[in-house]
Order: structure tokens, then sequence, then C-alpha cells
């Protein structure tokens, strides 16, 4: 028992230091050279013309945008737009000591996520 407990723990800390997974939906089939910057934006540019190539969701962490940038930066980006962070699903965890296997509480947490949109600037 004490084993699979000391198992469980070191899977879950391992996954808590991965970098997060971006999940991409893209809005073209042209395909793009890589960009060196990615601007990030809080709103659509007014100055320039643009066009979408992609959507982009992470879940949220200290690394999401981190994550985001990359991702836009693979795809060719030149900026993205973010989006509000949104509630994707709730899951419930155990609260009590983790050695009370006859635990009955648990506390939701809700797993949230960010999207943007990758857009490219008209030349």
């Amino acid at each position: 028992m004490r084993y699979i407990l000391t198992l469980l723990v070191v899977l879950f800390v391992l996954t808590a230091c991965s970098q997060p997974q971006v999940r991409e939906v893209k809005y073209t089939m042209d395909t793009f050279e890589p960009t060196a910057d990615v601007e990030v934006l809080n709103t659509w540019p007014r100055d320039r013309k643009y066009f979408a190539i992609g959507e982009l969701e992470v879940s949220t962490s200290d690394q999401a945008n981190n994550a985001l940038v990359r991702k836009a930066r693979q795809m060719g980006a030149d900026a993205i737009v973010l989006g509000p962070a949104r509630e994707r699903s709730q899951v419930y965890v155990p609260i009590d000591s983790p050695l009370n296997t006859n635990s009955v509480s648990f506390r939701g947490v809700s797993l949230n996520s960010v999207r943007a949109i990758a857009i490219k600037y008209e030349p």
C-alpha cells in the first residue's frame, strides 16, 4: 500500500511539473514559417490588417501564456489575442489525510482553460 501511495505521489509531481498541452484548431490549410516573436494581445489590433490562422486552448497554469506563445510560434503566427478563461469541468479530490483510506470528504476543483486566437498580419 505504501509503495502504491509513493508511486502515485511521484506520478502526480511529474505530471504537475510537465509543460501544459496546447490544443489547436487550424483555420486554414496554409502553412507558415515559424516566427521568432509573437505579440500577446488582449484586444484585436485596430491599426493593422490581419487574418486568423487558428485557435489555441490550454489549461490554466503558471506556464499557460508561455505554452500558447510557443505553439503560436510553431504555427507561424505574428500575434495571439487572448480570450477570457473559462471553466471546462470540475473534478473532486479527497481532502482527508492521504493515509486515511476511508476518506469520505471531497472538494470540487475547477479545471479552467484559456483560449487564444493566433493571427497573421497582412503584408
